[in-house]
């Protein structure tokens, strides 16, 4: 809501009740529902390690405290402007944060998903 409040900027933001409950009662992200949008171009955002699941399109965030000293957001802003003009976003993802399995979990198999419009 913060981020994009008009709408304009993302496709897409799931939540829990789109999720896959792990057997190990995680709750995780599967990008794979998305079947318009490329893997390469989406991002997935999530102060829960564990909902990243297995992707390779994660940024961790650590939960925001509505205080004005929290820079989160302008981290992310920042991060997310160096890489917009990337091919595949997985690559900058990969090297910045190297979460290509970032739990391992049981999975039989999101709170927000974000998805680049192109």
């Amino acid at each position: 809501d913060y981020i994009d409040p008009q709408n304009t900027l993302f496709q897409h933001r799931l939540y829990r009740e789109s999720c896959i409950k792990t057997t190990d009662n995680v709750y995780v992200k599967d990008l794979r529902i998305i079947d318009n949008v490329a893997l390469k171009d989406m991002i997935l955002v999530d102060n829960a390690v564990g909902a990243l699941g297995l992707t390779e399109n994660g940024i961790p965030i650590i939960p925001f405290k509505f205080d004005k000293t929290d820079e989160e957001f302008i981290y992310l802003k920042n991060f997310l402007k160096d890489i917009h003009t990337c091919v595949d976003l997985r690559e900058p993802l990969k090297a910045a944060f190297s979460l290509e399995n970032p739990v391992n979990l049981n999975l039989k198999i999101s709170s927000n998903i974000m998805i680049r419009k192109t």
